[in-house]
């Protein structure tokens, strides 16, 4: 069953000494099955992305697809493996997951991600992916 949703996304990077916050409002679709699905679309700088949002009892995926393509992998507490693939080439990534928090009601929820990543055993930042979605009458 796939449900129209309003999503309205938080994302804070923290690099270094500098600190940049993004949010989106926008619609998307929501689907539970196994796992819950819920797709959007968002602009990053002039590209356009398809976001889906997996979720799962062992773990999250964010998964963008577009003109940037990269494959977020958090389970929480462990270190997963991504590739970041843009026009120029693909970087491996180390995804360091700190914390996960999901919480569902009947006609939605909120899922929270803290995680950093890591280039070269250099961390890269540090970053807080926050996504509530609401099913639309």
């Amino acid at each position: 069953m796939e449900n129209n949703v309003e999503i309205h996304t938080k994302q804070v990077v923290k690099q270094k000494d500098h600190k940049e916050k993004f949010s989106l409002n926008t619609q998307g679709s929501w689907q539970k099955r196994k796992a819950e699905f819920i797709r959007y679309q968002e602009q990053i700088e002039e590209a356009t992305v398809n976001v889906t949002v997996k979720i799962e009892a062992t773990g999250v995926k964010i998964i963008r697809n577009g003109e940037i393509k990269m494959n977020l992998h958090f389970v929480e507490g462990e270190d997963t493996i991504t590739l970041y693939e843009i026009s120029g080439g693909r970087i491996p990534l180390t995804v360091r997951t700190h914390s996960i928090l999901h919480f569902v009601t009947d006609d939605g929820g909120k899922l929270k991600v803290h995680y950093d990543l890591i280039q070269d055993e250099e961390k890269m930042g540090s970053y807080q992916y926050e996504i509530t979605y609401k099913e639309t009458p």
